[in-house]
């Protein structure tokens, strides 16, 4: 069992662990036959992030069988911090290795720096995407929902999603001691696409999860939201370079 992979542009991989880096403890790395993923929970069990990139988007994918290995989350950060679109990132593992070789190669300078990032778990088990029908469903700009979730986080520490087909919209607000926010996301304004198979919905989420998610949005020029009454908010977008980010924030009670 062992893995030599090489994806062309750095900087890809550097932001989003950046970004992961104020949702999770841990880095679970998943390197099957056909993609690279990252699969991990907030330390609450609050949110679920997959972030996964196919395997013909690398420049040498070279996997004997699927490998599940979890990264120290600050040592992979810090191997990848000097990364940029310019560079090379290898990652490569042998089978009973208790670490993970990350290789940063720029392309310009001819220049290669190597990292050993230590491995906490071996063969973990996969937690995979949720499998729930979410009622209502809509795309928008990023940066839109971005300062929807600045806005709320201002206010308080819950924010609710209200979907009604007599607004032909989706309402989020929110309500704190600073007083109250609520805004109304309609077709074109500035929703490009919005569906739902009931007539009204209504689900609250944790501010401070929404807040964590804003930073991997700056990865993406276009989102999906989809949520359903009392049931996960589920924010997925692609990314340069052919990867995926998929998000799931439980409701509130």
């Amino acid at each position: 069992m062992s893995a030599r992979i090489t994806y062309p542009v750095g900087a890809v991989i550097k932001n989003v662990a950046q970004a992961l880096k104020g949702v999770v403890d841990q880095i679970p790395i998943v390197m099957s036959l056909d993609q690279f993923s990252i699969e991990a929970l907030s330390p609450d069990k609050v949110s679920m992030i997959i972030f996964s990139i196919p395997s013909s988007a690398f420049e040498e994918y070279s996997v004997s069988e699927e490998i599940k290995i979890v990264a120290d989350r600050d040592e992979f950060v810090k191997s990848l911090r000097r990364a940029t679109k310019r560079d090379k990132v290898s990652f490569e593992y042998v089978a009973g290795s208790r670490e993970l070789k990350v290789k940063v190669f720029n392309v310009r300078s001819n220049l290669e720096r190597e990292y050993v990032v230590p491995l906490s778990e071996i063969n973990f088990e996969r937690i995979g995407s949720l499998n729930v029908e979410l009622e209502v469903s809509a795309n928008l700009p990023a940066d839109e929902l971005v300062s929807v979730i600045k806005d709320v986080s201002i206010l308080g520490e819950e924010v609710s999603f209200i979907y009604s087909s007599e607004l032909n919209g989706i309402k989020v607000a929110a309500h704190g001691d600073l007083g109250s926010y609520e805004t109304i996301l309609k077709q074109f304004q500035p929703l490009t696409y919005l569906e739902s198979s009931v007539g009204s919905s209504i689900a609250r989420y944790s501010v401070e999860h929404l807040k964590a998610v804003a930073k991997l949005l700056n990865l993406a020029e276009e989102c999906s939201i989809a949520f359903g009454a009392d049931k996960p908010l589920k924010i997925a977008f692609e990314i340069t370079g052919g990867g995926r980010v998929e998000v799931w924030i439980a409701p509130r009670a």
